[in-house]
C-alpha cells in the first residue's frame, strides 16, 4: 500500500515526459482537460478517497462507446502515461460520470482531481 501511495505521489509531482501521452487517457483514448466538466475527490468508506469525473456531452458519448466494448474487461485510466486504475467495466457508462477508487488520502485525491481537470471542482450548490 505504501508503495502504491508513493508511486501516486511521484505521479502528482512528476512533469509529463515527451514519450508519455499527456493528460488523461481511458483505454488508450485521450481526454483533454476541456473534456472534463468537473473532477472531484470523494471520500470512501475505508478512510481513503476516490475521484468522480463528469465529462462534457461529446466526451460522454466517447466514454459510452469505449465502455460498450469493454464490459467485463479492465478499463485502464492513465495520467501522463502512468496507469492510475484499471477498474473492470460492469456496464456501459451512460450519463458521462465515472467514479473510481484511487485509494489515497482525501487531500491527495483532491490534488489529483485538480491535476486531471486543470481547475477546482464546481461548487456543490449555486450559493457557493
Amino acid at each position: 500500500m505504501r508503495r502504491i501511495l508513493a508511486a501516486l505521489l511521484l505521479l502528482l509531482a512528476a512533469p509529463a515526459t515527451a514519450a508519455a501521452p499527456a493528460g488523461l487517457t481511458i483505454a488508450g483514448e485521450g481526454f483533454a482537460q476541456g473534456d472534463i466538466l468537473d473532477a472531484r475527490a470523494m471520500p470512501d468508506m475505508d478512510g481513503t478517497a476516490g475521484i468522480m469525473l463528469t465529462f462534457t456531452p461529446p466526451a460522454a458519448r466517447r466514454l459510452l462507446a469505449l465502455t460498450r466494448t469493454r464490459v467485463g474487461k479492465p478499463l485502464p485510466m492513465a495520467l501522463d502515461g502512468a496507469v492510475l486504475v484499471e477498474p473492470v467495466v460492469d456496464a456501459p457508462i451512460e450519463g458521462g460520470v465515472i467514479e473510481v477508487s484511487v485509494h489515497m488520502p482525501l487531500a491527495d485525491a483532491e490534488a489529483l482531481a485538480k491535476r486531471i481537470s486543470g481547475k477546482d471542482p464546481l461548487p456543490d450548490s449555486l450559493d457557493q
